[in-house]
């Protein structure tokens, strides 16, 4: 979950994805205003959603030691900044230490980045200098190349391995690059390996987390006068297991249309024909939030130039908030 890259011409991306083999809505297609509210619900009220809460016991229980090693006032970068809730941690950590922090938050919602960072400004006062980026994550780590000094890079939440899987090695390489030897990357990520837990997480039984999913067909409607009814459509979520060190585990997820439907989308030009049990994919690429061992976390930042330094877990194995650098000191 959480915010994810969008691509300049959305009309463009979604008349590929709506005309392609499987036919799919972008993972960011979701995430407007409504979507990044209906995220907040599902990570505040889906219980099955195991991820928020290890995450957040994860970082509370390590904060200290993830940035124990900075020794001067680092600038805070948190790409897919969402509502910043977990990035307080370190706001409040770094504060005992200095007078003030530079607070860049990185999110794809304008409205919702504006209405965050009025929050913020609200608890911290001038002790915290918001310096937002609204823009996808390119944007956000284009702007960062002109940024000197220590950074503390945060990737949060779900936004990091809801990319495909080449686009996590490309944005890392980036990173890499506008990245010093005292710069630190801090992401979050899944692994967890259980496959009921997983699939119960990302489609709950009590069904919240499906208003997330179908809000790419409310905004599909509205947006470019199309009619699909949500309820011909049954959600599935499925888990794919993967060992393989050069790939990840990752989740599928799904409608499968309940009749033969066909839709005239004026806005794109197109016309959209699902099949009785055709499948409309949520996200592009073979799956979504990518799961992982720590033998696949050390590939992926070899393979965008980085390394794995030191990572912290939960004590149920969930999540893996991991430190990346761009020179290996262990």
């Amino acid at each position: 979950m959480s915010d994810v890259f969008v691509p300049m011409d959305n009309a463009a991306a979604l008349r590929v994805g709506l005309t392609s083999t499987p036919k799919y809505l972008p993972v960011w297609y979701r995430y407007d205003k409504a979507g990044s509210v209906f995220n907040d619900r599902c990570l505040s009220d889906n219980t099955y959603y195991y991820f928020y809460r290890s995450e957040i016991s994860t970082l509370s229980a390590n904060i200290e030691e993830i940035l124990q090693d900075v020794s001067e006032v680092p600038t805070l970068v948190d790409m897919g900044s969402g509502n910043s809730e977990k990035t307080r941690g370190f706001i409040d950590a770094l504060l005992t230490k200095y007078k003030s922090v530079t607070y860049i938050p990185v999110d794809i919602s304008k409205e919702f980045l504006a209405e965050t960072s009025d929050q913020l400004f609200g608890i911290y006062g001038n002790k915290l200098c918001i310096k937002s980026i609204p823009g996808d994550y390119d944007v956000g780590i284009e702007r960062l190349r002109d940024m000197p000094g220590v950074k503390v890079i945060m990737w949060l939440g779900g936004g990091f391995q809801n990319q495909k899987y080449q686009d996590q090695i490309r944005r890392l390489k980036l990173l890499s690059n506008v990245m010093t030897d005292r710069c630190r990357l801090i992401i979050s990520l899944d692994i967890t390996q259980n496959k009921e837990q997983i699939e119960n997480a990302y489609l709950d039984p009590t069904g919240i987390s499906a208003d997330l999913y179908l809000n790419a067909i409310t905004r599909l409607n509205r947006e470019f006068g199309c009619s699909i009814n949500k309820d011909t459509l049954n959600l599935e979520a499925e888990y794919i297991h993967n060992d393989n060190h050069k790939e990840t585990s990752f989740v599928t997820l799904y409608g499968i249309s309940k009749e033969n439907q066909l839709h005239h989308i004026p806005g794109l030009g197109i016309t959209l024909n699902l099949a009785k049990d055709d499948r409309l994919y949520f996200h592009e690429g073979k799956g979504v939030s990518c799961k992982y061992n720590v033998d696949q976390i050390r590939t992926l930042a070899l393979c965008a130039g980085l390394y794995l330094e030191n990572h912290w877990t939960d004590t149920n194995q969930h999540v893996a908030v991991c430190y990346f650098s761009t020179q290996k000191t262990k």
